[in-house]
């Protein structure tokens, strides 16, 4: 009895210093039983009031524990809160346990026959696939056609089809597969050839549903080197911003092609924001992958706004935000980036200027602003420390690079298309041509450089958020071959050259602006004649000739014969020879020069010929007086907002017209239209009396001709009745020079001709208007139009 007693004591003393404790571990132990819906009845038999095990962490307490405090508990005050909440709590479990025996009684097996069925069906699906983006996807079923092709060659003798062949997972097979798919290909580089191994291998997993057994990947990686392809590792070079200089000015001054003004200007914006924000094409405009889709960067993601200046708080500057959304992988784990850009110093290099231009000539501004001036001329309200400048609502959706769309009245602006990658790259190889590189250049030479140039500046956390890759790699893909550092003085300890060493390191060292832009007359000539054309011309010359013997006279109505189709074939081929011919030849070109050049300046210094020491090419000629003006602007700092406003009224200007062909010989000038041309322009300078016209219509561009003098000159230029032949379709363009609208075609077989083009454009098939700049009489049909052309404007054609 006395150790009974004792231990009651010792029961009691230790109930008065623990019913918090004990309270608390009920509490938790009712949070951690899972609440069960009385709707989803529980099908397994009653169990127990779980138990778990000691090392599942503090929440929960053995049934020991919970004996002994259910028993400390009986001695304590039985009406406080804590004794309620664990009673009702205990209670609350019990009742739950009797509604589930009595839902078991009561509803029938459907929930444990969903349940099954569900079961059966994941079964059936077998392992998930792999998420792969619709650009791998793509690759992917590429390959199998070829695996396709190459299985069928030998399925009589297998008697295995594609996929049974794949799923058998012979190394041998697929040996033989890269072996008969390097003969039949242009594959020279092994890691080409490894590229499309990988391809293989996720066909495979697609197939069978899971990956390749990993003893098969390594014995086929093993053996490809056994192929002997070429292992040269590709220079990786770097664009910064002197070599970006370079082809910024041959854009401006040196580029000879006819480009629309809307191009070459939306150009220059895109190299800036790729240089700027060292991201990928595919962000800004639409890439190969997406082609169609619009997905680019929009109104919506570009935003202007005004904020207190800095020096000067009773000033406002404009700037510019840009939200990269369309990122890669942006799917799965892409995260957006947003950057700011500022008023630059330098035009060449200010994107704000270039993003307010492209808004102002496509007639994007929620405000009806008639001057740029009227943007700078903002004041932030004081209750306010920011100023937005909106976009329509219908351009918020719209790709804020669009697409120049060529046609016979000249290129055409369309709103609603995204510039796409190929035009990006296509002209930006061609600008590097112009400026005279010795390697070829690419678009991600400038994701590299200001990748570089990122890791110097800024931590390696924001580097990889501006990249959009892990520091792996980084380091792996975007490291530039050439390291750019004085490693002499770092070991010798000699005064460090840094920035020599970085001048050296540049990929515009070498660069040589008479290097060969294009095939001269001999090198064409030997491009027609390559014996692989002739026997292509001879091959479509005897299919002609055949069509012919079979009575189809015109070629068009043999369509739909396999001897037509053929006869087409061969004209497609001829022309993607000659392609590859003159691109070959050209490259040719470029790398005799510049392999060259060195040992000609050298010989003619060891001659005693004098070094030339400026660089003496011939002056550019503008068709465009606003190109001439943005060339002329370029590298010339903006003073003021004066300076800078007509940088950007010029951009806008040049948006809106055309550049056009010159042909290397006339038979005839008008020395005449010069002299009146040459009147017409003065220092460069913009009248004050233009007036900005903003209003434009979806697709064709418009400029304003201006008021009171200047339509007296605008009817002297161009009168009602002409005093040589010209085309009266062409004399209405606005958006190219003078010149092109007033030159005169002299053979009537040759306007005729080219009067039939322009009678092709669907807005000339029914009704229209003279083009005639003073001319509107309403004219139907080539008949009417060449009647009135000759009576009222005197033009015979």
């Amino acid at each position: 009895m006395a150790r009974r007693g004792r231990r009651s004591g010792f029961t009691r003393a230790v109930t008065v210093a623990v019913p918090a404790i004990a309270t608390n571990r009920m509490k938790r132990r009712c949070r951690n039983i899972p609440p069960t819906s009385i709707a989803v009845p529980n099908y397994e038999s009653p169990s127990p009031l779980a138990t778990p095990s000691s090392d599942c962490g503090s929440s929960f307490v053995l049934d020991g524990d919970l004996d002994s405090v259910a028993h400390l508990s009986s001695d304590t005050d039985a009406g406080s809160p804590a004794d309620a909440e664990t009673a009702s709590s205990r209670d609350s479990g019990i009742d739950l346990e009797r509604e589930r025996d009595g839902e078991r009684a009561a509803i029938p097996g459907s929930e444990a026959d969903a349940i099954l069925k569900r079961i059966a069906y994941h079964q059936k699906q077998g392992p998930a696939k792999p998420r792969h983006s619709d650009k791998t996807k793509e690759l992917w079923k590429t390959e199998s056609k070829f695996w396709k092709s190459y299985c069928l060659m030998v399925q009589e003798e297998t008697r295995l089809s594609p996929k049974d062949q794949l799923r058998r997972c012979d190394p041998a097979v697929f040996k033989t597969y890269l072996e008969w798919r390097t003969e039949h290909s242009r594959i020279k580089k092994e890691s080409a050839i490894e590229a499309y191994w990988k391809r293989i291998s996720m066909y495979y997993d697609h197939v069978v549903g899971h990956a390749m057994a990993n003893k098969v990947l390594k014995d086929v990686r093993r053996w490809i080197p056994e192929l002997e392809l070429d292992r040269s590792k590709k220079e990786k070079l770097a664009m910064y911003v002197q070599d970006l200089f370079a082809i910024l000015h041959a854009l401006w001054v040196d580029d000879k092609k006819p480009l629309h003004g809307l191009i070459r200007v939306q150009i220059s914006a895109l190299l800036l924001l790729s240089a700027a924000t060292a991201t990928r094409p595919g962000a800004l405009v639409e890439s190969a992958s997406n082609k169609g889709s619009n997905k680019a960067l929009c109104f919506r993601d570009v935003s202007l706004i005004k904020v207190p200046s800095l020096t000067d708080p009773k000033r406002s500057v404009l700037v510019a935000n840009v939200n990269l959304v369309h990122v890669k992988n942006k799917e799965r784990d892409g995260t957006p980036k947003k950057f700011t850009f500022h008023l630059e110093g330098l035009p060449a290099y200010c994107i704000v200027s270039h993003l307010v231009a492209i808004g102002f000539r496509q007639d994007a501004f929620h405000d009806d602003f008639t001057t740029i001036q009227q943007i700078f001329d903002l004041k932030i309200p004081a209750e306010r420390e920011v100023l937005r400048i909106r976009w329509k609502e219908d351009m918020l959706d719209k790709p804020f690079f669009c697409n120049v769309q060529s046609t016979v009245e000249g290129g055409r602006a369309l709103l609603p298309s995204a510039f796409p990658y190929w035009k990006y790259r296509e002209i930006f190889v061609r600008l590097g041509r112009v400026a005279g590189f010795e390697s070829n250049v690419e678009l991600y030479q400038l994701r590299r450089a200001s990748g570089d140039k990122i890791n110097e500046a800024l931590p390696t956390t924001s580097r990889n958020q501006a990249m959009g890759h892990s520091s792996e790699t980084y380091e792996r893909y975007y490291t530039p071959t050439h390291i750019a550092r004085d490693f002499q003085s770092i070991y010798f300890g000699t005064p460090s050259q840094e920035d020599l060493i970085r001048s050296v390191a540049r990929m515009g060292l070498s660069r040589d602006r008479r290097a060969p832009v294009e095939l001269d007359d001999a090198q064409q000539k030997d491009v027609r004649n390559h014996p692989l054309l002739v026997e292509l011309r001879e091959e479509r010359d005897a299919r002609k000739h055949e069509l012919y013997s079979q009575g189809f006279r015109p070629l068009v109505r043999a369509q739909g014969t396999s001897l037509y189709a053929d006869y087409e074939a061969t004209i497609r081929k001829i022309g993607s020879t000659t392609e590859k011919l003159r691109r070959e030849r050209l490259k040719e070109a470029i790398t005799t020069f510049h392999d060259s050049i060195d040992a000609i300046e050298i010989e003619k210094q060891l001659s005693g010929k004098p070094v030339t020491e400026v660089l003496t090419l011939p002056s550019p000629e503008f068709e465009l007086r606003e190109r001439a003006t943005v060339a002329n602007m370029l590298a010339k700092p903006l003073m003021n907002d004066h300076a800078r406003i007509r940088y950007i009224y010029t951009l806008v200007r040049l948006c809106r017209l055309q550049e056009t062909p010159h042909p290397k010989a006339r038979k005839r000038k008008n020395h005449c239209l010069k002299d009146l041309v040459s009147s017409s322009k003065v220092d460069g300078s913009l009248s004050k009396s233009t007036r900005l016209d903003i209003r434009l219509e979806k697709c064709e561009p418009i400029v304003s001709r201006g008021e009171g003098t200047a339509d007296i000159q605008f009817q002297h230029l161009y009168p009602t009745i002409l005093p040589y032949p010209v085309c009266l379709f062409c004399i209405g363009r606005e958006d190219v020079s003078y010149e092109w609208r007033m030159r005169h075609i002299p053979r009537k077989d040759v306007l005729t001709k080219h009067v039939k083009v322009h009678f092709n454009d669907p807005q000339y098939q029914g009704d229209f208007v003279c083009r005639h700049p003073s001319c509107s009489e309403k004219l139907v049909g080539m008949g009417h139009f060449m009647r009135h052309a000759l009576d009222v404007h005197g033009v015979c054609h």
